[in-house]
């Protein structure tokens, strides 16, 4: 901040209380002034550059750079991510619509406490359970992708790369996109629009996750020790949580 009389530099508040608006005062010249208003709005319009669009460049940056957009071609399967009350039917309804019209044999819906809903949802929906399956063992996005790769049957969906539809919320698009791609699959992108106040909720949160996953290399393929690890948590948790039974499964809350 400058003074507006004399263009010093060094200025301080003025008063022993703090004032809205605050005054200023200059060291140099002793002129009491205030910020001007276009002052006020330039750093206004900043904080909310920063604060407010960063989390949405970054998170359409990163859509851009790995979502393969969907254009109608048939696929391996439909996987479905879950996301809690609120979500579940959106996604359930958008992966029935995809399987009705053809574009892949088989559902397979992924995620702790999600999963055994969906694939209840479906059901009502009129897939046969036959063309169903999950697993109820991912609480994070990247066990989304591991656990997709590790219980998929095989006799479903036999490509050694298999292509899938990949249907979650576009925030979450891109993350997800990638680490699937991560574990061999290829991906086709189907996201479910989000209401504002969802999109308003999510937006923050989702790009603290994807500064989580950078920050934790989590982006990145799996490395060895990242599969040893992660099968001896799945070995464990299909004994202790059941979650490869869709009417069985139970997961702890403190998981």
């Amino acid at each position: 901040m400058h003074c507006p009389r004399c263009n010093h530099s060094s200025v301080q508040p003025h008063g022993a209380q703090a004032k809205f608006p605050q005054p200023y005062q200059c060291k140099a010249c002793q002129h009491i002034f205030y910020p001007s208003v276009r002052q006020a709005l330039r750093w206004l319009v900043s904080i909310l550059l920063v604060v407010g669009l960063s989390p949405w460049w970054i998170n359409r940056g990163l859509r851009v750079l790995v979502t393969q957009p969907d254009k109608g071609e048939s696929v391996d399967a439909i996987v479905v991510l879950g996301s809690g009350t609120g979500y579940n039917e959106q996604r359930a309804k958008a992966a029935v619509e995809l399987w009705k019209a053809g574009r892949a044999p088989h559902i397979f819906m992924s995620g702790a406490h999600d999963a055994p809903i969906l694939v209840d949802l479906a059901q009502k929906m009129g897939v046969p359970a036959a063309q169903l399956s999950g697993e109820a063992c991912a609480a994070t996005t990247w066990e989304n992708a591991f656990y997709t790769k590790r219980y998929m049957a095989l006799e479903q969906v036999p490509s050694a790369q298999p292509k899938i539809l990949l249907v979650t919320d576009g925030l979450h698009t891109g993350r997800s996109t990638l680490l699937y791609r991560n574990f061999g699959f290829e991906v086709v992108s189907h996201p479910v629009r989000l209401e504002f106040s969802q999109w308003r909720k999510h937006i923050i949160r989702e790009f603290l996750a994807i500064m989580y996953y950078v920050k934790t290399k989590k982006l990145l393929p799996p490395t060895p020790d990242d599969y040893q690890r992660a099968d001896a948590t799945a070995e464990k948790r299909v004994v202790d949580w059941q979650c490869l039974d869709m009417e069985k499964a139970f997961i702890p809350e403190n998981r």
